[in-house]
């Protein structure tokens, strides 16, 4: 009864294990995905603008479009940071019951 009841933890142990893999593979596909769509919408638009209307805009438009540039990399900054500690926190939370269940599987309880 015992083992059943072993083998039924370890079981569950391995279906949370690859949930969560499965989780953390998606966080991480859709960081990649969007740490791209990030720096595009801070790297093109402006330099964009700034070419495209330099025989136009008058000196002062510089300094506005590299304090605009700044900005929008302080935000892509922010923005990524928090998406990248929302991918390293579902990649160890997968890392952890991967590990939970190989030592369950060998018999190792810490």
């Amino acid at each position: 009864m015992v083992r059943i009841e072993a083998a039924r933890d370890l079981e569950a142990l391995w279906h949370d294990a690859s949930a969560l893999r499965a989780a953390a593979d998606k966080v991480s596909r859709t960081y990649d995905r969007e740490t791209w769509i990030r720096f595009t919408l801070v790297f093109f638009p402006v330099p964009f603008v700034v070419v495209l209307l330099r025989l136009q805009i008058e000196a002062w438009g510089y300094y506005v479009a590299g304090a605009l540039f700044l900005l929008s990399a302080a935000g892509l900054y922010t923005l990524d940071g928090r998406a990248a500690a929302r991918r390293d926190r579902a990649v160890q939370a997968a890392d952890d019951a991967e590990k939970a269940y190989d030592d369950a599987r060998v018999g190792r309880i810490d």
